[in-house]
């Protein structure tokens, strides 16, 4: 079950401000940069995200039906600033989180399970990268 419409508001335009001042460079935070589907505006997003064989995943906290999600989708990709890294990222994908829930750690499993997370999002990372 995705976390209250109130409590992402609240984390969009004051809490999201504030982690973007580190998220980039220290995990399991990372910045996702990402175009608006209609405005092309740039936006970035800090998300928690878990390195996989091929790329990230990341849990959907609020769901799969929130911006930054829609539009990697819509652009079949972005930029993804970890570790003080800029990572393209593409093959973007909506998974059932019951599915998946040996990529990420213990520690957050515990947390995940306890809000009833429905969805994670698995990116591929460029073979540059791997």
């Amino acid at each position: 079950m995705p976390l209250s419409k109130k409590i992402a508001k609240f984390n969009k335009y004051v809490t999201n401000k504030f982690f973007l001042l580190f998220a980039a460079r220290l995990a399991p935070w990372a910045v996702i940069n990402h175009k608006g589907r209609h405005s092309r505006q740039d936006f970035r997003t800090p998300v928690m995200a878990f390195p996989t064989d091929s790329g990230f995943v990341i849990a959907l906290t609020y769901g799969h039906n929130v911006d930054w999600v829609k539009n990697l989708i819509a652009s079949d990709g972005g930029i993804m600033e970890h570790k003080g890294e800029k990572i393209p990222i593409h093959n973007i994908r909506v998974v059932e989180y019951d599915e998946h829930t040996t990529l990420f750690p213990k520690w957050i499993h515990r947390s995940l399970r306890r809000i009833k997370l429905e969805h994670c999002l698995l990116a591929e990372k460029d073979d540059i990268h791997s």
